[in-house]
């Protein structure tokens, strides 16, 4: 049986909340006393958050306020057919409304069932059009939001949670964006206004959430008043992770982001879909005492207005290709892909697929092979549904055949339910092949039926295996020739030796220890042992002690207990015992001038803070200052010092130091020696 925290308290409020939601005046008193009590909106304040609006504009639009998903859309502020968007997706005609996102102002923990922990985002919309965008509370016409996090770790950006729809039922009248010279009486969010009640505390309200599969995210229809099962206690509806994807412990070197997304009926019929999510960067901070051993999330960059989360794998790197895909007459896919050289005959191709708003989703993904390629470590991931959605949770099995690599879920006329890549989300599709990357055009299928004359599939250029025959020999045969005389070679053929019958000529392959043999062949037969089981022949890893065992599955002495092993420690005898240790936690302040104490010492590292903890300065196994080698600072280390005085870097005095001199003296790592450095020697040293 697992356990289980989180709150009474927002549970009591939350009904509070719903119980007095039919009174507007009430309500928007609520809203307005809940955002200033929990400090996440200064009324009348701008921030500084990063806009670019790059993305695509949306598509033609339809939708009911009072009817079914595929009726024709009626009320204030939406556009009649002479404002209608192309199929290309731009708006036509006014601006009409043009919700987004200006701010993702926070994330809560609200509490853990298990190994699950349930979060919510705040939101802080602006209107940027030239209408003012309806926000009227008992109908559906206002805006429903969509909360996410995603997780960047090894060169994968996936979608790890996810939340229900929550309701937003009040403009507050706000200049987040812009100025807001058209203030309104909540019902209604003026032209440059900002502001409503969706901060993370409420964007948490179980109560205040429906279904996703009630929404039309191309449209901006969704069923009101809504149905819903009732939801888990404390993580139902809101977005759940689970703790696995961001314990820092199992996740080094990883990324997070949040997203949040507006979807709203005038938006949508203005044209305006496709710039309503926006991302921000977040971190992990593993909570050490109440309660302990959680993980609470907390924002760190700007706000990326009018950017999905996708777009942050392509910011981060830039070998990242990124392709929008505009269903002809609805919605926008976005497509990420990344080819990365395995440095063993073989290329990973990694691809991620955001759905942001095409309610037609989609049901498979293909990719062109070229002749004779190998496949191999096919692989898949999506994002769970939860707390009693209706969708289907099956992974998408993928078929090698006819030259595709092809994943798919069950069709619409067999399973309208099935996992389809539906609105806010994103999945992931990866494979490794002995085919070098080159410009291709993949293939994704649509999942529900179309309009007549709409197309059931689009394609997009991205990166993948190139379609050129493979020849990695570059003797000009092709690799299957080389390996046998089939029934489409011609000699010569068949000179190639395949010890593995992976269909790639052992030529080609890895052969570390240089013996005429695949690695692979290598451990297969026994010749070589692979102790950390990574397809590299032992005697081909490092070794630093060369005691024949790889580093990776070697166990070494720390002599002096300075935290440094014997075999990488360059001071191995001298240094202070911990000297090179950070505690657990330590204070961790980052360069935009916030600071967390008792946060862990290793994520501050790896998120780009600075840590307050190695008191003594360590640096590669030697105490800095400790220019003598006797494991204390004194007048003996003043001499070093003085004879390794190089002045600032940068100026006319300045003497390049020695290597010895740096590893030494260099307190500040600035590559010089000076008076800043001799200071810390002061302030450090000690009698022998």
């Amino acid at each position: 049986m697992g356990t289980t925290e989180g709150g009474t308290r927002q549970q009591v409020l939350g009904e509070h909340v719903m119980r007095y939601s039919t009174a507007i005046g009430r309500l928007a008193a609520v809203c307005t006393a809940l955002l200033i009590g929990t400090g996440n909106v200064t009324l009348g304040q701008s921030r500084p958050i990063v806009r670019e609006g790059r993305a695509v504009m949306g598509s033609e639009q339809a939708g009911e306020p009072t009817a079914p998903v595929d009726g024709t859309v009626s009320g204030p502020n939406v556009h009649g057919a002479e404002n209608a968007p192309d199929d290309a997706g731009r708006s036509v005609g006014s601006t009409g409304p043009d919700v987004i996102i200006g701010d993702l102002q926070s994330v809560l923990r609200l509490g853990r069932v298990e190994d699950i922990t349930a979060y919510a985002v705040g939101t802080d919309p602006c209107n940027i059009g030239d209408q003012r965008a309806s926000w009227i509370a008992h109908n559906n016409q206002h805006p429903v939001i969509a909360q996410s996090m995603f997780r960047l770790k090894d060169g994968r950006f996936e979608q790890i949670g996810m939340s229900w729809m929550v309701h937003e039922f009040y403009a507050v009248s706000q200049s987040l964006c812009a100025p807001c010279l058209d203030p309104a009486d909540g019902s209604e969010m003026g032209v440059g206004c900002s502001g409503s009640c969706a901060s993370a505390y409420l964007n948490g309200l179980q109560t205040n959430m429906s279904l996703r599969s009630d929404v039309n995210a191309h449209t901006g229809y969704f069923r009101y008043p809504w149905q819903a099962p009732q939801p888990e206690e404390i993580i139902g509806k809101r977005i759940k992770v689970y703790d696995d994807d961001i314990d820092p412990a199992l996740n080094y070197g990883a990324s997070y982001f949040v997203q949040g997304h507006y979807i709203t009926a005038d938006d949508a019929a203005a044209g305006n879909g496709n710039n309503n999510a926006s991302y921000r960067p977040v971190a992990v901070v593993v909570n050490q005492f109440d309660p302990p051993n959680t993980y609470n999330v907390v924002v760190t960059g700007l706000t990326q207005r009018e950017r999905p989360a996708i777009r942050a794998w392509q910011d981060i790197d830039s070998t990242v290709m990124e392709t929008d895909i505009q269903v002809p007459g609805e919605g926008l896919f976005i497509l990420a892909a990344r080819a990365t050289d395995l440095e063993n005959g073989f290329w990973h191709y990694e691809y991620a697929i955001q759905n942001l708003n095409s309610d037609r989703s989609a049901g498979s993904f293909t990719v062109p092979l070229p002749y004779g390629a190998v496949v191999q470590n096919v692989g898949f991931h999506d994002v769970n549904y939860h707390s009693g959605e209706i969708y289907d949770l099956t992974d998408w099995p993928a078929t090698v055949e006819d030259g595709t690599i092809t994943w798919s879920t069950d069709s619409y006329d067999d399973n309208p339910n099935a996992n389809a890549l539906r609105f806010d989300t994103l999945y992931n599709f990866r494979f490794d092949a002995n085919v070098s990357p080159g410009s291709t055009v993949v293939i994704v299928g649509l999942f529900k039926p179309g309009e007549a004359g709409r197309p059931d599939q689009v394609m997009a250029s991205t990166t993948g295996p190139s379609l050129e025959p493979i020849d990695c020999n570059d003797n000009g045969i092709a690799d299957v020739c080389d390996i046998a005389c089939g029934e489409d070679c011609e000699p010569p053929c068949g000179k190639s030796v395949d010890c593995n019958q992976n269909d790639i000529p052992d030529e080609c392959e890895p052969d570390c220890n240089a013996n005429g043999v695949a690695d692979g062949c290598d451990i297969a037969s026994a010749i070589s042992n692979d102790c950390n089981e990574n397809t590299i022949p032992d005697e081909c890893e490092p070794d630093c002690d060369h005691d024949g065992i790889p580093d990776e599955c070697d166990t070494f002495e720390d002599t002096d207990g300075d935290g440094i092993f014997d075999c990488f420690d360059l001071c191995p005898l001298t240094t202070p015992e911990g000297a090179c240790v950070c505690p657990d936690l330590c204070r961790c302040c980052w360069p935009e001038g916030y600071c967390y104490d008792y946060y862990p010492c290793e994520a501050c590292i790896l998120y780009g803070g600075t840590p307050d903890c190695i008191a003594t300065f360590c640096r590669d196994g030697c105490l800095i200052g400790d220019g003598d080698g006797d494991g204390d600072r004194d007048l003996g280390d003043w001499a070093g010092a003085q004879r390794c005085y190089t002045g600032p870097f940068g100026t006319t005095e300045y003497v390049s130091p020695s290597p010895e001199c740096i590893l030494h003296f260099d307190f500040d790592d600035d590559d010089d020696i000076d008076l800043d450095d001799i200071k810390k020697l002061q302030e450090n040293s000690a009698g022998p």
